[in-house]
């Protein structure tokens, strides 16, 4: 099967020609990381919250809070003069409840299930280059860990099948791209991603909810990003198309697609 990054370098081009980086950046600095017991708090109040912010904070993403919305009640630190610290019960609201101008696509865990089952394949893959692939806990943030040192790769097991399949094809991609010394983290994660959307891609799994903000991130906007696919470019595609050529075998010859 032939790749090229095309339709990768269309997207990221879009993102700086539409402006949407600038949008991206402004969305970010206004959502903060919430504590784990206010994550609980979240998840029992609001099940299918994505992206929570106070009142305020939506306003000025020029969102309103729609009317009757309950809020969800979390708990905020409070920092008195004289360095002691107490606690407060706070507002904030799902963008679910919210309505007004549209943000700009941050980086979403992919739901659902893996349709043709890539991830399996990718194991054999993994397998095929001496690299043993497991699932386990792994610390918040961290979808995947590739260790050269000990040719593992560990998955965590709280991601939906279809994200799992598209973090393996990220590790699986460091596992052959990253192994000597020389490759910023800034680089690798860049390419390693850039990789994970092709394959998934080729397999029918659009990731672009989530490759596109991460690969942008990594380079430092979506003009970097072109820079970075120029002198990248080649690199990713051979190893997109040698994962994917390895895969079909395993998967069926009618599960993969061309990527252009």
């Amino acid at each position: 099967m032939s790749i090229t990054v095309t339709l990768l370098e269309d997207a990221i081009r879009a993102l700086a020609t539409e402006g949407e980086w600038e949008k991206y950046l402004k969305v970010q600095s206004r959502f903060r990381s919430y504590s784990a017991r206010n994550g609980i708090l979240i998840a029992r109040q609001c099940p299918g919250a994505t992206q929570v912010a106070g009142y305020r904070t939506w306003q000025s993403l020029d969102r309103q809070v729609v009317k009757g919305s309950r809020a969800i009640k979390i708990v905020a630190p409070v920092e008195h003069a004289n360095g002691s610290v107490s606690f407060r019960t706070v507002s904030v609201f799902d963008i679910s409840q919210t309505s007004g101008a549209r943000l700009p696509v941050t980086p979403q865990l992919l739901l659902g299930d893996d349709p043709v089952g890539l991830f399996d394949a990718l194991v054999e893959v993994a397998s095929g280059y001496n690299f043993i692939v497991s699932q386990g806990e792994l610390p918040d943030g961290i979808n995947g860990l590739c260790s050269h040192l000990g040719r593992t790769i560990t998955i965590s097991n709280s991601l939906s099948a279809r994200h799992r399949a598209k973090t393996l094809a990220h590790e699986l991609s460091h596992a052959y791209l990253h192994g000597e010394p020389g490759t910023t983290r800034a680089i690798a994660e860049f390419e390693a991603e850039s990789v994970a959307y092709l394959v998934c891609h080729a397999f029918g799994i659009e990731s672009a909810s989530y490759s596109f903000s991460y690969i942008t991130q990594w380079a430092g906007g979506p003009n970097q990003a072109l820079e970075a696919i120029l002198a990248s470019g080649e690199r990713i595609r051979t190893t997109a198309e040698m994962i994917v050529n390895q895969a079909q075998n395993l998967v069926g010859h009618d599960a993969a697609k061309d990527v252009a």
